[in-house]
């Protein structure tokens, strides 16, 4: 048998590669929503069989103006609230090693890590990842298992949310988030429009619940840079070293408007399928038992019998919940 080129080859037989310890992920990508959801807008819930969210859907009836004297006033009970209800979501990323892995990279002065963590860690990126994708996405229509994300949440009217239709309320515009399915054109007086709409909706001084009004604006790139080359002269940065996260954003309105890869739309130039997200975030919750920063107690390393194999399994539980859909709005044909 002919030896090879490398055994062939004198400096390969007398030196060993040298390897960056460097490791880069080749799949990043923005994901602004993420980033919101689960670190900004997270919220601990102990347990429960569902995750219930209190909602005031009707105006109490007595009240109104009086003589002062003689005048008789309503004393009859009002309702005024009724409840959304959202099932528990169940998420895991695993990782496994085999002893071979374990024999060549181990504890040894040959592996410029060892695998196992650099496994780890590959797959905690993973699941951010994939997290982030199913904040957009529906418990609904394609898959039951998956979060009750955005889909879900900007749905058109006679789809339910939190077991709730819109058809249920005397007033359904109180239910539904605020949908465009006509603009097709991303620029400012369009954009302007639906975020002064919101913030008139929201505003309410004197009120005991708070401010409602929308504060970020989400979409894929395509969006925002189809609006920045209309404004060129006029663009106006957020100073990233401002944010914690190190998001670029551009301002539109008082509104912070930022990239997320997994956002919805084809970015083809031509189709009107893109999506602009205008959000309150004080409306937005991940509510949850487990993951992000509490251990699950079925999280575990666990060796797979009659294999020489190790798993590393980590579990999250939770769901979206927004407190109030018509604080939010969306763009759903925009041609970018």
């Amino acid at each position: 048998m002919a030896l090879t080129a490398d055994q062939l080859n004198e400096a390969i037989a007398v030196a060993t590669r040298y390897i960056r310890r460097e490791i880069t992920d080749q799949l990043q990508v923005a994901n602004y929503l993420y980033y919101i959801m689960m670190t900004k807008q997270k919220e601990y819930v102990s347990g429960g069989t569902t995750i219930q969210q209190p909602i005031k859907d009707a105006a109490n009836a007595s009240q109104g103006f009086i003589d002062g004297k003689f005048g008789t006033i309503d004393t009859n009970a009002n309702r005024q609230h009724t409840h959304a209800t959202f099932d528990w979501k169940y998420w895991y990323h695993n990782t496994s090693i085999t002893l071979d892995d374990f024999t060549k990279t181990q504890d040894t002065p040959e592996s410029i890590k060892s695998l196992l963590e650099a496994k780890k860690q590959g797959s905690k990126a993973d699941a951010v990842r994939g997290l982030s994708q199913a904040l957009f996405g529906s418990g609904v229509d394609s898959n039951s298992l998956a979060f009750d994300g955005f889909t879900d949440l900007f749905a058109a009217s006679g789809i339910a949310y939190g077991g709730l239709l819109d058809t249920d309320f005397s007033d359904p515009t109180t239910w539904l988030t605020e949908i465009d399915n006509t603009t097709t054109v991303v620029n400012f007086p369009n954009i302007s429009r639906l975020i002064s709409k919101l913030k008139a909706r929201g505003g309410q001084i004197g009120n005991e619940y708070g401010s409602y009004k929308p504060d970020c604006m989400v979409s894929n790139f395509a969006v925002q840079d189809k609006f920045l080359s209309t404004l060129q002269a006029q663009q106006r940065f957020v100073d990233k070293t401002k944010l914690d996260a190190g998001f670029e954003g551009v301002e539109v309105n008082g509104l912070f408007w930022y990239v997320d890869d997994f956002a919805p739309g084809s970015a083809d130039t031509s189709t009107a399928d893109n999506f602009l997200f205008i959000l309150s975030k004080s409306t937005l919750r991940f509510c949850y038992k487990y993951g992000l920063d509490k251990e699950s107690p079925f999280d575990a390393a666990i060796q797979i019998p009659n294999q020489p194999v190790k798993s590393d399994q980590v579990y999250l539980a939770g769901n979206i919940v927004c407190t109030g859909r018509r604080y939010n709005g969306v763009f759903k044909t925009l041609i970018a």
